[in-house]
């Protein structure tokens, strides 16, 4: 069984910081920010909490 992990992102819209649990063997995930509800597409970055964001296309 994995373990969920948090992966932390910067909205590139509005800057808020949003959290995510995601599978500990993901290498990517999609997720909405909770104040302006940009959604976007996450990667991993170096640090393991915190995650790249990249807007998602429509």
């Amino acid at each position: 069984m994995t373990m969920p992990t948090t992966a932390e992102w910067i909205c590139t819209r509005c800057g808020s910081t949003n959290r995510r649990l995601v599978p500990e063997t993901a290498t990517r995930a999609e997720d909405v920010c909770v104040s302006c509800h940009a959604r976007h597409e996450l990667e991993p970055d170096s640090r393991p909490v915190r995650w790249r964001a990249r807007p998602k296309a429509r």
